[in-house]
């Protein structure tokens, strides 16, 4: 072969081939799943991971932002440790959020911090509780008010009591009615403010009414809420009293009435005065109550089936702790990590881990701070105070009003094909393919409602002429 036939081929194979057939365009997969599914997918993240989709795009934010979606959510996610200092200090203030997990011998711990620039609408309080994804804030002494909010969210009401010249009692609490699907907050007050004969009365606020009602007397004995205190509609607590307390103390946000629980059945009479060094809360869906043996070790006993006192049974032994710091140390069971390890509160100041197999304690350096701090079982949440609070006046941090345009004024679907429309006259999704290109008819029901007015360009353009391909869509 000579040289010039060998240069020809050589020519011949280095032609690339024009196909004159355009690539075809993939659209998201996951938005190819049925709406339930992607809401099943989407509820499974951590909120730190599940907040970050929602910059993802539009559609995802919508999905995030559907009061169906922040329901399922909050089934799923699992309760964090929130945490403030006492008194706050000035270099940290913020409150600080933190989510364990077990890793063998080890803990996974994510956090959050809230701040009133961009979570909480202030720091300067004295008291804070939660209930089913939202927090709620007790101001100080020269603050009356009081803050329901989602500092995932940045949203808060701000709620005033109705009488300013009388005194706060020491009983206040966020819960929820599953009958009747609202938030309310209990408080305390004393109808006169000096008074020989000091009575206690309680009073209710329904989130979403604007007022407050009064329910007739409340407990007079000084309470302080548990770790984790809201169970089956209800509130509970041991009072702080010298003499102690022989039952539970509840109250229920259904009928909205004081009660009481009783204790397992080997709580003797000589026990009542150790309830002021006991605690209750929740465990695993479970009232718990502790039970001092001796100052080295005490049981955590759990009411199986709730309200019936013959399924307290003892499910825990805490042994070898801590030599004594003072007269009486005080221990609080918080979460059950799923190697079986318990993670305690231990004297407001630290935070220990307790190995069943082992038998020992540890301590653990989640929340570096330098003074005592409360605690409280927060479970973050999407739930929105648009949903939960109408009629309320709802007000935002900044940086989350742009999120709300977004999701509300700008969202709405095509007609034809159910792709995404940003405005009427916009033809690119976010994920820069063209509107229709992506079918959704998937979906088992529609989001956001449709106006019949609104059509994608590509469903557009299949009316009055056949299908374009993205690269004309774009010569438009």
């Amino acid at each position: 072969m000579n040289g010039r036939k060998r240069a020809a081929i050589k020519a011949s194979t280095s032609i690339i081939p024009v196909v004159n057939q355009e690539s075809p365009i993939l659209p998201c997969r996951i938005l190819l799943l049925p709406r339930r599914t992607i809401y099943e997918i989407l509820a499974r993240l951590p909120i730190k991971t599940l907040f970050q989709c929602r910059s993802v795009c539009k559609r995802f934010l919508c999905f995030i932002s559907d009061p169906e979606f922040a329901k399922l959510q909050l089934l799923k996610s699992q309760v964090c440790i929130l945490i403030k200092t006492q008194p706050l200090q000035n270099a940290s203030k913020r409150l600080q959020l933190a989510h364990v997990e077990s890793s063998g011998s080890n803990f996974e711990v994510s956090k959050l911090n809230f701040t009133p620039k961009s979570n909480i609408p202030t720091i300067d309080i004295s008291h804070m509780n939660a209930c089913n994804g939202l927090l709620c804030l007790v101001g100080s002494e020269k603050d009356y008010n009081l803050y329901v909010c989602n500092p995932i969210l940045g949203e808060f009401i701000t709620i005033q009591p109705p009488y300013k010249d009388r005194q706060r009692g020491s009983f206040w609490g966020l819960g929820y009615s599953t009958m009747m699907d609202q938030y309310k907050v209990l408080q305390s007050y004393y109808p006169v403010v000096e008074s020989n004969n000091r009575y206690v009365m309680a009073e209710i606020y329904t989130i979403g009414t604007g007022t407050w009602r009064c329910i007739g007397n409340a407990p007079i004995d000084t309470v302080a809420m548990p770790f984790n205190a809201f169970l089956n509609d209800a509130l509970h607590w041991f009072p702080c009293t010298p003499n102690g307390s022989e039952f539970i103390h509840t109250f229920d946000f259904n009928s909205e009435k004081f009660g009481t629980l009783p204790p397992p059945d080997h709580f003797r009479e000589d026990d009542k005065k150790f309830t002021n060094y006991s605690r209750i809360g929740v465990l695993g869906g479970c009232l718990f109550m502790i039970y001092f043996t001796n100052s080295s070790r005490f049981d955590i006993w759990v009411m199986k089936e709730y309200g019936v006192k013959e399924t307290w049974t003892k499910q825990f032994v805490i042994e070898n702790l801590y030599p004594k710091q003072g007269s009486w140390d005080f221990y609080e069971p918080m979460v059950v990590l799923n190697n079986g390890e318990i993670l305690m509160l231990y004297n407001n100041d630290a935070v220990v881990c307790y190995n069943q197999k082992r038998k020992n304690l540890r301590g653990t350096k989640f929340f570096r701070t330098r003074s005592q701090f409360d605690a409280t079982a927060y479970t973050p949440s999407l739930v929105s105070l648009d949903n939960v609070a109408k009629g309320e006046q709802i007000s935002r941090m900044q940086g989350t009003k742009d999120y709300d345009k977004l999701c509300t004024d700008e969202f709405q679907d095509c007609v034809d094909c159910g792709a995404q429309l940003v405005n009427p006259i916009c033809s690119f999704s976010p994920f820069g393919v063209a509107y229709g290109a992506v079918n959704y008819h998937n979906f088992q029901a529609d989001i956001y409602g449709r106006n019949p007015e609104n059509r994608c360009a590509a469903c557009t353009d299949r009316r009055v002429a056949p299908t374009k391909s993205f690269l004309s869509l774009w010569n438009l």
